[in-house]
């Protein structure tokens, strides 16, 4: 080999190696705020992670719930860590620490984890963020007025009795969730779409899309591959997904462009639905589009089903569990609305069931509808010892949140005088059944309002006891509170109790 030769071959090796060098500088910045939040992770405890895979596979496990979940805080700690895959996911359970995230416009950003979402909910208020959100929820949110909410208890009440008259009229050991959730399935046809529940054809409801809808989300996560949307476009389960979403969205516009025609006649005394305020808040802001009402639509219908289903199924469970507290309701009920199951509710009647709304609280509490929940940080926050840098993706975990010995005593126990009138003041980010803060559930006035209708209702007719051999729960995640082999029941109707 010549010198020039071996000059040239020098030249070459310097220049590959500073286009290295180059490379690894260039990738290092651009990937410096993830190594920050890895780094940080691998410091935190937590659930035992697998290689690429990470945690994954934990949603699969039977007791992720009423063990792992329940459990947290006493095995990791305050601030704790798990793997999506290669993404790092921190876990904040303590109540002051959730307070400096949750209070925050800073970190109103859902997670990315929202994403598996859209083809399900599209992009309404649970799933968008920044602009998109902040907009859509300034403009729906003075439909959430007290007011307007309490002129939907006649909707709320029709479907309670709906239901009462689907229950058998005989001493009966059921399981009420199903029951429970067809009569929140029928509030929400006639509240959100404008479809009374007395009407007389059945039939379109009956095969109505939102009677059908299944989440995907927790199947692509148990198969991380799933995760890249490139591959999961080629499954049997995206086709389904997306058919399923193209019939939500379907479904969606035949009623929107039904209430466009009602609302040409509609009179003070006639009911008005959601989709009607949608409707005159898109005349009115053109860059609330007919996607976005369909978008908003689908979350109210889809998202407010399992919620409100589980809750109230949970809360009748309970109090067949403890006759005393079932007994107080009942006595508050009487007092304040009467025997008769016929007479009209008002919205005073539901105001005054404090004690049955403590009930309510609690059962939330016991089995919160949403036990997982998560955020994007928009900057860098302290949590105890720890920074979380900005970007860093949180989980919140109200059932784990809600079982902190230091803040609820004997956290398994049934105790709604935990939310009794004397109760002393709690911090309110250690009960977040609806989240907190700026982004708390818009919807949870509602959602009470509705859930202390059906329980009322349901008490006024039964009386309530454990199903034999049914009388634990085991819970289990299915992107909302689920209860395997279901919630049982013995209903007993009042005229033969007495």
């Amino acid at each position: 080999m010549t010198f020039f030769q071996a000059l040239e071959k020098s030249s070459a090796v310097e220049l590959y190696t500073y286009i290295i060098l180059l490379l690894v500088s260039v990738l290092l910045y651009i990937f410096s705020d993830h190594l920050k939040i890895c780094i940080l992770a691998l410091r935190l405890p937590g659930p035992k992670a697998y290689p690429i895979i990470g945690n994954c596979l934990e949603i699969t496990k039977t007791d992720l719930i009423s063990r792992e979940m329940s459990e947290a805080y006493k095995k990791y700690g305050p601030l704790a860590r798990v793997w999506l895959c290669a993404l790092p996911m921190f876990v904040v359970l303590d109540p002051n620490d959730l307070k400096v995230i949750l209070s925050s416009k800073k970190h109103t950003d859902k997670s990315v984890f929202y994403k598996l979402l859209h083809n399900f909910l599209g992009r309404g208020l649970i799933t968008s963020s920044g602009h998109k959100w902040s907009s859509h929820r300034k403009l729906i949110q003075p439909s959430f007025n007290i007011a307007i909410l309490e002129k939907f208890i006649e909707t709320f009440a029709d479907s309670a009795s709906s239901l009462i008259d689907k229950l058998p009229k005989e001493e009966t050991v059921l399981n009420v969730t199903e029951y429970v959730n067809n009569c929140v399935l029928d509030i929400l046809n006639e509240a959100v779409l404008g479809v009374p529940v007395k009407r007389v054809d059945q039939s379109e409801m009956e095969t109505s899309p939102f009677r059908q809808g299944k989440v995907v989300a927790p199947y692509r996560i148990t198969h991380p591959w799933l995760l890249f949307n490139f591959i999961y476009k080629l499954t049997d389960a995206a086709t389904v997904e997306l058919n399923q979403k193209k019939q939500l969205d379907e479904f969606s516009r035949k009623m929107i462009l039904r209430r466009r025609e009602a609302l040409k006649s509609l009179t003070s005394s006639n009911r008005r639905c959601l989709l009607d305020f949608m409707i005159e808040i898109s005349n009115e802001n053109p860059e609330f589009t007919e996607d976005d009402i369909v978008d908003e639509a689908c979350t109210f219908m889809l998202a407010g089903q399992d919620s409100v289903g589980a809750a109230v199924a949970f809360t009748l469970f309970l109090l067949a569990r403890h006759q005393d507290h079932q007994a107080k309701c009942y006595e508050e009920i009487q007092r304040h609305i009467g025997p008769d199951s016929s007479k009209p509710l008002t919205a005073e009647n539901i105001r005054e069931l404090r004690y049955l709304e403590a009930c309510i609280k609690e059962s939330l509490r016991l089995y919160p509808s949403v036990p997982l929940m998560a955020r994007k940080i928009g900057e860098d926050v302290r949590v105890g010892k720890y920074q979380l840098p900005a970007g860093s993706e949180i989980l919140i975990l109200p059932y784990a949140t809600h079982r902190l010995e230091h803040v609820y005593p004997d956290p398994e126990r049934f105790d709604p005088e935990r939310f009794g009138d004397d109760a002393p003041h709690q911090n309110p980010y250690a009960y977040l059944p609806f989240s907190a803060g700026p982004r708390n559930c818009i919807g949870y006035k509602f959602a009470y309002i509705e859930m202390k209708t059906i329980v009322s209702r349901v008490l006024q007719n039964f009386q309530l006891s454990p199903a034999p051999g049914k009388e634990q729960v085991q819970p289990i995640f299915r992107m909302t509170l689920r209860a395997r082999g279901g919630l049982w029941v013995k209903l007993t109707p009042r005229k033969m109790a007495s």
